[in-house]
C-alpha cells in the first residue's frame, strides 16, 4: 500500500496525522473576550462543515461560553473563508441592530473582510464591536485595527507532515498506526479586541499578557 500521512484532519482509519490544536486556542480567545472583555454577545463566522480546523475551533467557542455558564449561539454564520466572504458576512452583520458585541472568525481572511466592512459602515473596532481572527498571517498585525488572532505553525506543520511522509516512502521509519503529532497554537491579543499594546507572537504560553483597555 501507498504510504499515506493526513495533514490539517481529524485522523481517518488510524493513519499517521499532523495537525494543530484548533480547540485549545479557540476557546482561550474566546474565554478572553468573554471573562476579559466582558462581552455577551458573541457571533462565530464561519463554517465547520466540511473543514476539521473550523470544527474545531467551533467547538472551542462554545466549549468557552459553556464553561463560564454562558449560552452559546446555536449555530456558527456559514461562510466561506476568503477575504470577500468577510467583507460580505460584515455587512450584514454590522447592519443589524441586534448585532453581537463581538465576532470570533474561522480565519484572518474573514476578519479581515469585517474590518474592511466596518470601516464602510462607521463601526469602531474594538469600540463598537470586537473582532479575531485566526492564523496570524502578515496582514494581521497590520490590519487597521491590529487584529487579534491566533498563531499557528503553518510551516512547522508542512514540513512535519513531510519529514513523516518522506521516512515512510524511504522505510527509514516503520509506519505507527494511530500516530498524530498535534503541533501548539498560541493566541495573540491585538488592538481588535480592546487590548492594548499589542502582544507579541510567544511560543511559552498559549496564554500570553495582556492588558485590556
Amino acid at each position: 500500500s501507498r504510504p499515506l500521512v493526513l495533514m490539517a484532519q481529524h485522523q481517518i482509519l488510524s493513519l499517521p496525522t499532523v495537525r494543530v490544536d484548533n480547540a485549545t486556542s479557540s476557546r482561550a480567545i474566546t474565554t478572553h473576550l468573554l471573562d476579559e472583555h466582558g462581552l455577551r454577545r458573541l457571533a462565530f463566522l464561519g463554517n465547520p462543515d466540511g473543514s476539521p480546523d473550523v470544527e474545531d475551533r467551533w467547538r472551542g467557542f462554545t466549549d468557552a461560553h459553556t464553561a463560564l455558564g454562558i449560552a452559546p449561539p446555536r449555530s456558527p454564520i456559514p461562510e466561506g473563508l476568503e477575504i470577500a466572504h468577510g467583507h460580505r458576512a460584515g455587512l450584514d452583520i454590522l447592519s443589524d441592530r441586534y448585532r453581537p458585541d463581538g465576532i470570533v472568525c474561522a480565519n484572518d481572511e474573514l476578519a479581515l473582510g469585517v474590518l474592511s466592512a466596518a470601516r464602510e459602515l462607521g463601526v469602531d473596532v474594538p469600540g463598537d464591536i470586537a473582532v479575531t481572527g485566526w492564523d496570524d498571517i502578515a496582514l494581521a498585525t497590520h490590519a487597521h485595527p491590529p487584529l487579534t488572532t491566533v498563531h499557528q505553525p503553518a510551516r512547522e506543520l508542512g514540513a512535519r507532515t513531510a519529514t513523516m511522509l518522506i521516512e515512510r516512502i524511504n522505510a527509514a521509519r516503520p509506519a505507527r498506526d494511530g500516530e498524530v503529532v498535534v503541533l501548539e497554537t498560541t493566541p495573540v491579543y491585538r488592538r481588535s479586541c480592546g487590548c492594548d499594546p499589542p502582544v507579541p507572537t510567544g511560543t511559552t504560553t498559549n496564554q500570553p499578557e495582556h492588558r485590556p483597555v
